[in-house]
């Protein structure tokens, strides 16, 4: 079923909110696989959730498989799901829905950033500083200079011993860990840039900083025990990384 016979389908369903979005879409179908759920929230001055609760209210997994659907009209139809909804359909569903949160623009600027940053700084607590050093090891392939340590102190004296032209990267799932925030705010006193990254949703971490980027993966404990899934970051920490990596050619 097409985009527009699905807003047929469900028109009595659909609110003024879901109207300006379906308006959105229609004026951007020849860019459609650009925009992202905070491009579409911000450009229409609405909570990004709108955006993924329309696209479950026309029957998508969510809005990457209305991007994909829409710019796929021609795919068969009488199936019951797009070609792209039953490929999607077999991902977890943290990947698929932090597929839908990445904004491609703003993914564009970190790498750029982090280009050219003199020194990149990682910190994070937890779980989060095997993906510090993931990506640390990923810029480091590339000879970028970048810092990573395993206690926050450490981080704090490189942050403190660092300089404006240096970028600090912080990675927390919950972005409310309040030595990361105090760590934030340090680092912009000092003119040195920062980038968020956290679960999307918003948090006081993603507040303090000056460029946000999002996965999804909502806290989950059996038993008491943290097993929250990470897979979404993990997307994240890659897509970053093949960004950074555009334009390097091998010798």
């Amino acid at each position: 079923m097409k985009f527009e016979e699905r807003v047929l389908r469900h028109e009595d369903q659909l609110n003024e909110t879901d109207d300006d979005i379906v308006s959105y879409i229609r004026s951007h179908r020849q860019e459609i696989m650009k925009l992202s759920i905070q491009k579409i929230a911000a450009d229409l001055f609405i909570a990004p959730n709108a955006v993924m609760r329309l696209s479950k209210k026309l029957e998508y997994s969510g809005f990457s498989e209305l991007k994909f659907s829409v710019q796929n009209e021609g795919e068969p139809e009488g199936t019951g799901k797009t070609i792209s909804g039953r490929i999607l359909g077999q991902l977890p569903s943290n990947i698929v829905k932090t597929l839908d949160t990445i904004d491609v623009l703003t993914l564009k600027k970190a790498a750029a950033m982090m280009k050219k940053a003199r020194c990149c700084i990682f910190a994070g607590v937890g779980d989060s500083t095997y993906f510090c050093e993931m990506l640390g090891k990923n810029l480091r392939c590339l000879d970028c200079s970048v810092q990573f340590y395993q206690q926050i102190h450490d981080m704090f004296y490189a942050v403190r011993h660092g300089s404006r032209d240096d970028l600090l990267i912080i990675i927390s799932a919950r972005g409310e860990n309040d030595r990361l925030i105090e760590m934030a705010g340090e680092a912009k006193a000092m003119g040195m840039p920062v980038v968020s990254i956290t679960h999307f949703y918003e948090n006081r971490l993603a507040k303090a900083c000056d460029v946000n980027l999002y996965f999804w993966g909502e806290d989950r404990e059996v038993q008491g025990y943290n097993v929250t899934d990470r897979s979404g970051l993990m997307v994240l920490v890659r897509l970053l990384s093949e960004e950074f990596w555009q334009g390097y050619v091998e010798p």
